[in-house]
């Protein structure tokens, strides 16, 4: 009796953790601490379940953890044998790395947890409502009373989402895209993201009034994010979300009625239609706007420079220029004075040379980058990814492909935007394979045992579950700083338990 009620009393904790998690993502409160509580709780649940749980082969979850930890010993080792051109190698520190591993093995504790809890389907759908509820609420609210940051900077946004029907509005993307009071617009995003299919479901199975505003409100709140996730993730989330439903229904030989879609395709005709004013285009004009711009400057340039050289006028200036030793275009000196004075012509951000890989360590770097097309010099994701590159070709160790730089150094240059991309360079192939494979592990269950079962164990929930978790990875892929972030893994564990869970059906 006194272990039935402390089980509904952690149940009750766990229940209360979860739904309360926005506020950890809220961006006063987004900070190590808040980090290390997260952890600290999810280990804390994680040691009751596993502790109170009579099933003798939860012993061998030990010899996952384990094989990490002979993992880390390597990993330190080859982080000591590190060197680069920058003073103090980007500061490795082994307290900050081991941490970063205990925050990337928590979402795996909280999956058990959750297993061992065993929540009910309308628990887990309960949870996933406030939490829906809440995120859209917070950014649809500041987005109308103008106190909401911008997606696109930690600036508050000048206009609210009226001045979109603004013809002749002066605002751009930056002052008009928003992400309520969250630190990160592309995980606040991928959070709603991969909820959408679950409220959509709610919706289409029970006309419940709340579950239709819910789905209104997370669907406006994804237009006000005007990320790329957010919106071209809405229109296929709603694609494959639909096909489910009739493939299920498919299955299981049931008639599919079509007015049932209608109020569905109705949000969804809505969405689109605000689609052409969305800030997000205004974005992708911008950039392309700079890049054409930078063209034709650049083509003015080379045609009066070839015709100058064509001049008579200019023939003891070429002669000149063709007696100049090769040494002092390539010496240290003119690669500097190159870069500062073209670096802002070819629209590379300042921080990158300054701040996270100094140019004067490596100018010959930021010499040959800036020779590369405009469009790749004013595109983040390739600037991140070289400097990056660059680090490891400095270091020039082999074994940096099977352990890593380290995710400390990694964070300490600059943190690159595309998961699995910055796994494998900070933990390298084995690090990449270890830290992710239960996940896939768990996928590759699902998978079998649809299979094996002829597709008669899917249901609309695992289904979808299944296919929001692969989309997921997609998504993490494309814009990064999801699966190495607790604000994003431990929603993400509630799909997994919508997928495998033998309750949840």
């Amino acid at each position: 009796m006194e272990q039935t009620r402390l089980n509904k009393m952690m149940n009750t904790i766990l229940f209360i953790f979860l739904i309360i998690q926005p506020i950890f993502d809220l961006k006063y409160f987004y900070n190590s601490i808040s980090t290390l509580i997260r952890v600290i709780i999810i280990f804390g649940l994680f040691s009751y379940y596993f502790l109170t749980s009579k099933n003798k082969r939860k012993y061998w979850l030990v010899l996952y953890p384990c094989i990490i930890g002979v993992y880390f010993i390597f990993h330190h080792i080859n982080a000591l044998n590190f060197s680069s051109l920058i003073p103090g190698n980007f500061n490795y520190s082994m307290l900050k790395e081991g941490l970063y591993f205990v925050k990337m093995l928590s979402p795996f504790l909280l999956i058990y947890s959750l297993y061992k809890a065993q929540l009910n389907k309308e628990s887990i759908m309960k949870i996933i409502t406030i939490l829906c509820l809440t995120i859209s609420l917070i950014i649809i609210v500041t987005n109308l009373l103008c106190i909401s940051y911008g997606s696109y900077s930690d600036a508050p946004i000048k206009a609210n989402f009226f001045e979109w029907f603004n013809p002749n509005s002066e605002y751009t993307y930056r002052n008009l895209a928003s992400k309520g009071l969250f630190e990160f617009g592309n995980q606040i995003a991928a959070i709603l993201i991969m909820f959408l299919p679950f409220v959509i479901c709610n919706a289409f199975k029970s006309k419940h009034f709340l579950n239709w505003i819910t789905l209104i409100f997370n669907v406006w709140s994804l237009i006000l994010l005007s990320t790329r996730v957010a919106v071209i993730g809405t229109i296929i989330v709603f694609i494959y979300t639909l096909f489910v439903f009739v493939f299920i229904s498919l299955l299981q030989k049931e008639k599919v009625i079509i007015k049932h879609y209608i109020p569905l395709c109705i949000v969804l005709i809505c969405y689109l239609v605000l689609l052409p004013i969305n800030p997000m285009f205004n974005r992708l004009e911008t950039r392309s706007t700079l890049i054409e711009t930078f063209n034709e400057e650049h083509s003015s340039v080379v045609s009066n420079t070839n015709e100058e050289q064509n001049s008579e006028n200019n023939v003891d200036n070429i002669n000149s220029d063709l007696t100049e030793t090769s040494s002092e275009k390539t010496g240290t000196g003119y690669m500097i004075e190159f870069i500062e004075s073209n670096y802002q012509d070819k629209k590379l951000h300042e921080d990158f040379i300054f701040e996270y890989y100094p140019y004067k360590y490596d100018p010959e770097f930021w010499y040959n980058f800036l020779q590369e097309d405009i469009s790749l010099v004013s595109d983040n994701r390739f600037i991140e990814i070289s400097m990056i590159k660059r680090v490891v070709e400095i270091n020039n160790s082999p074994l940096d492909k099977w352990f890593g730089i380290t995710n400390t150094r990694l964070q300490n240059i600059f943190n690159i935007e595309k998961d699995f991309v910055v796994q494998y360079y900070a933990l390298g192939i084995i690090g990449l394979i270890l830290v992710f494979a239960p996940y896939f592990v768990l996928l590759a269950i699902f998978i079998f045992k649809s299979l094996h079962s002829k597709l008669k164990s899917l249901t609309i929930l695992n289904s979808l579950s299944g296919i929001t978790i692969i989309f997921a990875f997609g998504i993490s892929y494309m814009s990064g700083n999801l699966l190495n972030s607790l604000s994003f893994t431990i929603y993400f564990t509630l799909c997994f338990y919508l997928l495998l869970d033998k309750n949840v059906d």
